[in-house]
């Protein structure tokens, strides 16, 4: 499975929205609980993607600092989905079947996909609900980050000062495609973290855990 692009993404969604037997709550968004139980489920997602282990981790700051952040991706998840509910962003089933048959073959055979559902209590319907909403919430925020496309002159400005970096056997029209390619990555990401800290500045969110 090593080199398939959707462990990543596998491994991050493989967090239950309710489970049984959940108690505490970590933070509340707009009226909706995070319990304690989802946050150290997916604090260990979050870790294992980073390819960290707990007990490695020595510095109780970092300790902190890690959970954090974990936490608030919970926050901006909790909001998107929201958001996306508000303004009646859906995604079809068609959609969904096509994700989860992305995902299927990050796995040897089917009963290994069915084994991490299992671990992570869900069954096959209640997972494609949740990534329904997880797929929603990436259309909203890339629906509240678009941005426009770099100009000619910003990409020919940028083509030339990165120019020492690039491949000198490259030639003009393929380096400045990528330059054009990394501006407008560079822009998305921009407009990502500016329509979540919107989000965030909206919404009514409490942590209720001390971290």
């Amino acid at each position: 499975m090593n080199g398939n692009p959707w462990l990543g993404l596998v491994i991050g969604l493989l967090t239950p929205l309710v489970l049984a037997g959940e108690t505490g709550i970590a933070a509340r968004v707009n009226g909706t609980d995070i319990s304690n139980f989802r946050l150290e489920r997916h604090f260990a997602d979050y870790l294992k993607i980073q390819g960290r282990q707990v007990g490695a981790i020595r510095s109780p700051v970092v300790y902190k600092r890690l959970k954090r952040e974990a936490l608030q991706q919970l926050i901006d998840k909790e909001l998107l989905w929201q958001e996306a509910g508000r303004l009646g962003v859906t995604v079809s089933d068609a959609e969904i079947s096509a994700s989860l048959a992305g995902m299927k073959a990050a796995f040897a055979d089917t009963q290994g996909f069915d084994r991490a559902l299992a671990d992570a209590g869900f069954d096959e319907a209640g997972y494609r609900d949740y990534l329904r909403h997880e797929l929603a919430a990436r259309r909203v925020l890339d629906e509240l980050a678009e941005v426009a496309p770099p100009g000619e002159s910003e990409v020919n400005a940028a083509y030339e000062s990165l120019k020492p970096q690039l491949d000198p056997t490259m030639d003009a029209i393929r380096a400045k495609a990528l330059v054009r390619q990394y501006l407008t990555a560079q822009r998305m990401a921009q407009g990502r973290e500016e329509a979540l800290e919107n989000l965030r500045a909206k919404g009514r969110v409490d942590v209720l855990i001390a971290l």
